[in-house]
């Protein structure tokens, strides 16, 4: 009979095998875990200079920003100020046009009083009383203007606001140094002293800090 045994007709022969221990990991699968790691540390690294990066361009868009918004005030504070200017240069020119031409017509007013002044003792006169009416609507007209008539009388004399033709010899020493008679109405437009009214002022024996020098 044969070493090794037969296998009965119909059965399996059985084999047996030896005990083999193997390792949960292969050799072959550390280096695999290496590169893995190296190729997220270099993604990381990556990241970082990306992130860097934006930091970066974020900081010089704030300054950017900051640069723009500093212009911005700075051109609309010129804007402005050149407004204003503008503004008032025009006004200065309207008041100037305005003040030309309303002194133009303080003569044609003068005129109707020398006018009336001459025909003063005429009562009834129908032409004399057509010049008063026209006199009066013209005055009229230049006051809806803005234009005020002043003749000055007691005041304090003031190179601003008249303009001395003579003096007179005062014997109350009150009146030294003040207007005592009118020639001629100043005129004021607005604030301004467009023509200084004609006067006479008042002189004592002895003129002092209240009187025309």
């Amino acid at each position: 009979m044969s070493k090794h045994a037969h296998a009965e007709p119909g059965k399996p022969v059985p084999v047996k095998h030896h005990d083999r221990v193997e390792s949960p990991e292969t050799s072959d699968d550390a280096p695999a875990q290496d590169d893995d790691v190296a190729a997220l540390e270099s993604e990381n690294v990556k990241l970082a200079a990306q992130l860097a990066d934006a930091e970066r361009r974020l900081k010089d868009a704030d300054e950017q920003v900051r640069q723009y918004a500093g212009a911005f005030d700075k051109a609309k504070r010129e804007f402005d100020s050149a407004k204003d200017r503008i503004a008032r240069e025009y006004e200065r020119n309207m008041k100037r046009d305005q003040t030309k031409a309303v002194s133009g017509l303080i003569g044609v007013l003068d005129t109707l009083d020398r006018s009336l002044e001459s025909v003063k003792g005429k009562q009834g006169d129908a032409f004399v009383d057509g010049v008063r009416i026209i006199r009066s609507q013209f005055d009229a007209a230049l006051a809806a203007t803005g234009l005020q008539r002043f003749d000055g009388l007691g005041e304090i004399f003031d190179p601003e606001r008249h303009q001395a033709v003579t003096t007179m010899a005062v014997t109350d020493p009150a009146q030294a140094g003040r207007v005592i008679h009118s020639v001629a109405a100043g005129c004021i437009f607005g604030d301004e002293v467009v023509r200084p009214a004609m006067v006479v002022v008042g002189q004592g024996s002895a003129v002092d800090g209240d009187g025309l020098n």
